[in-house]
């Protein structure tokens, strides 16, 4: 009934179970891509399951890259029984079986204990329709699996603990490992605090082995970890070199910022809303008063209370998220453990309905008065509730009258649970429409149309890839500035385009995949040329459209959208494909119903194609090493590449005299100061409201409105003066280039400009914005209310106490993190990074260096045209303005480079093929992501490989022709093969062996039946 009201929201909206985030851009694609995998290996199973993919960026591990997301989960394999047009279908039927899962793995959990059958039934619903199974089954239908686990674990441990079997345990540690690396961490450590709990809570029972209990349990998890060792093993290797291994500890915090913990009353009972930091809790009113009545009786529920406050300790301190988010980001996503708890609680109180004294009462109407007072307090003493806030509080105050009502009048214990079940229900079906109808939430309104995402998933390049796909020899593509761009994000990650995969299942070979583990030689490769673009989930994207970078990674033809006002910015060398009459060759969009022009292409597409992209593997007789290599500029590195292979000290055998063609151009610092108030007339124009119009002057100088200069006279020029100084100082501070970008007395950014002193050097050249040693200084809550009292003061506006007080609390309760965004225009094109702040647990990352391109052109620029926001001011060691010409010279270089290339080149699954043909010998370079995985022999013989270019495949190649061949098999894949083919054998073996004595001892007591025992009358961790 429940997954009704959800499917049903859905239904009533036209909306899918696809988020237009991750949902599309991840998720679903991806189990697209896995319907693909099961189907491909069941008409040939001889081929194996996973493979190396082509195309997954520039070539990737199906097991490894993807077993974050479906490989492991064992739900995800039903997608095989829904036809290709109903996936969306399927997507939204794997979301709900999960959540049913997740109740049934909490029955079973409970089993153990001795619950009334009602109560075990409220306690699955309460923990299986928890506020993170809701929201997170809308955005990331995955995060489900700990829900199922969890339990799992639990209950394992109980049955090893009551001296049972250790099967279940096995099972569950298996599963836990297989399906997910990241939550098996959290569950892991969330399991081991579960069992140190019990065995204190066991340590003097009667039937207690202490020692008897830990092999079991030994064995256990070495068997579970033993049967996942196929999957778990190699991506738990690829996880320790991907590019998400090197982060702050924590993001730098020793503790969250206040308006975390000011928030924290109002997360408990609403749910669909993560706070900062992944919390998330969401409970129902029900668990919430289960919570305070174990709690009011701590003895009775000793261990389950030290559990939770265990819990809520944790959640306080950014060390204990980090350790839990496997030693990175101060995540709190781990509090979904406490679901567990928050359903014994529900339970506990379910039982109790009966034996509720007037004490009991008492404390549970307090807790609910009490939870709305500090919910009121912490939100700057103002219950500004949404609608459906206030619908869940007041389920809150309907619960404690119920409860009330059923004391007082001391009604039968049936009607009393049927009341309480009946508010219940309806509980968590306002949550979940609370969570899925548009007109209560906007986490609806991020819900893809339905179709949407199987439409788009086919028309992604209005067919051009059919084009693509029949052109002849290996080769990538890319695609132009905003040629996928979600108008509905902030798309902070890649400023001109949307972050997806749904380029995987499309047949041909695109640089840019959006996967939360990407191996850490792309990362190396990508940030050590200064790619803008990089970001742990996609290091490569479009490379920020640069010239030799898409050439050195084999990109031959660039998609762009058709029916432009103006053609796309494109690197150097890339020319549009025409028709046979000379005009371009145009794939047009599709007529389509309720069409989404935000996120689908309405434009059509055009291609272009470059002749200077480099085969996937040729040959450098230069090497340059990596010493010299660090010691140049981000694109002086790049260009290198294109000269010699990079390569350690020990294999720079034939050294590159690199002679850079860049030219480092001189600018002068220029600050717009039109809408800069420094001066009586222009701060008459800004109360006027024509402050920066063309016509400003003209209009101050002619008769107009009061604007009242005499008021506060004294403190509005104090502010006219400072204004001054602080651009007089930046003038100073930017003398010799650019140093420092600030603010006004409001806050308000200046505006900046990079004046070019000879603009003819920018011609015919690629233009770059080189920023050194960033460090960016945020406002703090004194100056933001300071800022604003400027405001109101220049604006000559009261500013009241009740608007200090208001401002101060927007100040406290909705801070700034540290982000910002910096944007630079140049004529024709648009590029820009985004900070993103430390409360961002997915992207963030300090930026300390950036290289922005801002485009070939073979026209001058004059001036580049510098926005920033959102920060009091960003410092630089250096700012650089780096033309690097690219010619016919060019041409020559790159078309002798391919002439190296290998013969015959075959590209297949796991394997490269060519023939070698070289006068001398020379370094082997592939744009093939370096991984341990590749074996090269060279005339069958094995040859060691290295890596080349930071982050690819290379290798030492004789003069002569010779027979190369690459294989790749996952790393650790076939030892990992064999463990778990032995673990699977002793588990069958056990339970063989169980089963068997069992049937030996229930045919020797063929009367055992009647003499089974009652199970004891156990409390929850008791």
């Amino acid at each position: 009934m429940l997954i009704g009201f959800i499917a049903g929201s859905l239904l009533m909206t036209g909306r899918s179970m696809v988020w237009e985030l991750d949902g599309f851009a991840q998720h679903y694609p991806i189990l697209v891509q896995l319907r693909h995998m099961i189907a491909a290996f069941l008409t040939n199973p001889s081929q194996g399951f996973t493979h190396w993919s082509w195309h997954i960026s520039l070539g990737s591990d199906q097991l490894t890259n993807l077993s974050y997301y479906v490989i492991g989960d064992l739900f995800n394999y039903l997608v095989i029984l829904f036809p290709k047009n109903h996936l969306e279908m399927a997507f939204a039927f794997l979301v709900f079986l999960r959540m049913y899962v997740s109740g049934l793995a909490f029955m079973l959990y409970t089993s153990t204990y001795q619950f009334k059958k009602i109560s075990r039934i409220i306690g699955a619903l309460a923990y299986a329709f928890n506020g993170y199974a809701l929201s997170t089954g809308l955005h990331h239908p995955f995060f489900i699996l700990p829900l199922i686990f969890f339990p799992l674990l639990c209950y394992g441990i109980d049955r090893v603990l009551l001296n049972k079997s250790w099967l279940p345990l096995a099972l569950a540690v298996f599963l836990t490992l297989f399906a997910n690396f990241y939550f098996a961490w959290i569950l892991a450590i969330g399991t081991f605090i579960y069992l140190i709990i019990r065995l204190l809570s066991r340590r003097k029972a009667g039937d207690f082995h202490f020692w008897q209990s830990v092999g079991k349990m030994a064995l256990a998890v070495i068997l579970g970890l033993g049967m996942s060792a196929v999957v778990f093993l190699p991506t738990a290797l690829f996880a320790t070199k991907s590019t998400r291994i090197h982060q702050a500890f924590a993001n730098g915090m020793v503790f969250f910022p206040p308006e975390y913990y000011l928030k924290m009353p109002s997360a408990i009972l609403p749910t669909g809303r993560a706070m900062n930091f992944w919390l998330v809790i969401g409970i129902s009113s029900l668990s919430f008063l289960g919570v305070i009545y174990t709690l009011k009786h701590f003895k009775k529920y000793r261990w389950q209370n030290i559990g939770l406050i265990v819990a809520l300790i944790g959640i306080l301190i950014p060390a204990f998220g980090a350790i839990m988010n496997a030693v990175s980001t101060p995540s709190n996503r781990w509090f979904l453990l406490a679901n567990i708890i928050f359903g014994l609680a529900t339970m506990a109180l379910v039982d109790h309905l009966d034996q509720l004294t007037k004490n009991d009462i008492a404390w549970l109407t307090g807790a609910g008065t009490l939870l709305i007072i500090i919910v009121w307090a912490a939100n700057g003493f103002i219950l500004n509730l949404k609608a459906h806030d206030a619908v869940t509080y007041g389920f809150l105050l309907l619960t404690v009258i119920a409860l009330l009502i059923t004391f007082i009048f001391k009604w039968q214990p049936w009607i009393k649970v049927g009341l309480i079940l009946v508010l219940f229900m309806l509980n968590l079906a306002a949550n979940i429409i609370g969570i899925y109808s548009p007109n209560a939430s906007s986490l609806a309104i991020q819900q893809l149309n339905r179709g949407l995402a199987t439409r788009f998933s086919k028309d992604y390049y209005n067919g051009a890839q059919q084009y693509v796909k029949q052109q002849s020899g290996f080769f990538r593509t890319s695609m132009a500035p905003r040629y996928h761009y979600n108008e509905h994000l902030q798309n902070l990650a890649n400023y001109t385009n949307t972050n997806t995969d749904l380029s995987i299942n499309s047949g041909i070979n695109n640089t840019s995949v959006y996967l939360t583990l990407q191996n850490g030689y792309l990362g190396k490769f990508s940030r050590s040329v200064g790619n803008s673009q990089f970001s742990m989930n996609t290091p490569i994207a479009q490379g920020d459209y640069r010239t030799a970078f898409n050439n050195l990674l084999g990109v031959r033809y660039v998609f762009a959208k058709a029916n432009t006002k103006k053609p796309p910015m494109v690197p150097y060398g890339y020319h549009l494909v025409k028709n046979a009459n000379g005009q371009p060759k145009v794939f047009q969009a599709k007529a389509r119903v309720n069409a989404v022009p935000a996120i689908e292409n309405m434009a059509g597409t055009v291609i272009y194609k470059t002749n200077n992209a480099l085969p996937l593997a040729y040959t450098q007789f230069k090497t340059f090493s990596t010493n010299a290599y660090n010691r140049l500029n981000p694109v002086n590195r790049e260009r290198v590449m294109t000269q010699g292979a990079v390569v350690d000290a020990k294999h720079n055998t034939q050294p590159l005299n690199y002679q850079s063609p860049s030219k480092n151009l001189d600018y002068q610092v220029q600050v717009d100061r039109s809408s800069f108030i420094d001066s009586g007339k222009k701060l008459t124009a800004y109360r006027l409201g024509i402050l920066g119009d063309k016509n400003q002057k003209q209009l101050v100088n002619q008769p107009h409105a009061q604007v009242s200069l005499g008021a506060n006279l004294q403190k509005t020029k104090d502010l006219l003066a400072t204004n001054r100084m602080i651009y007089e100082n930046n003038q100073y501070e930017n003398r010799n280039g650019l140093k420092k970008l600030t603010t006004d007395v409001t806050g308000k950014p200046l505006q900046y400009y990079l004046k070019v002193k000879q603009p003819k050097q920018t011609k015919n050249a690629e233009l770059y914005l080189v920023l050194s040693g960033i460090k960016q200084t945020d406002g703090t809550v004194a100056d933001h209310n300071k800022w604003m009292a400027n405001k109101y003061l220049l604006q000559n506006k009261l500013y009241s106490r009740l608007g200090k007080l208001n401002v101060a609390r927007h100040s406290l309760l909705k801070p700034t993190f540290g982000g910002y965004n910096f944007d630079a225009y140049t004529t024709g094109f648009h590029n820009g990074y985004a900070q993103y702040d430390n409360d961002n647990l997915s992207n963030y990352r300090q930026i300390d260096n950036m290289v922005l391109n801002l485009g070939y052109s073979t026209k001058s620029r004059k001036r580049i045209k510098l926005n920033f926001d959102m920060v009091k001011n960003i410092k630089f060691k250096s700012v650089k303005l780096i033309a690097m010409p690219f010619n016919k010279s060019y041409d020559k270089q790159m078309q002798k480079l391919k002439q190296s290339g290998l013969n015959n080149l075959k590209v297949s699954t796991n394997q490269v093929t060519g023939q070698s043909h070289n006068d001398i010998s020379g370094t082997l370079v592939t744009s093939i992501p370096y991984s341990s995985g590749w074996r090269l022999t060279i005339d069958g013989k094995p040859t060691k490989t290295f890596v080349v270019n930071k982050g690819f495949v290379g290798a030492k190649l004789p003069a002569g022709k010779h027979q190369i061949k690459l294989m790749y098999e996952t790393p650790g894949l076939g030892l990992s093969k064999w463990i778990s083919i032995f673990s699977w054998l002793i588990v069958i073996l056990s339970i063989s062996y169980v089963g068997v004595r069992f049937l030996l001892v229930r045919k020797s007591q063929p009367n055992n039946a009647n003499n089974k025992q009652s199970p004891t009358n156990r409390k929850p961790l008791d």
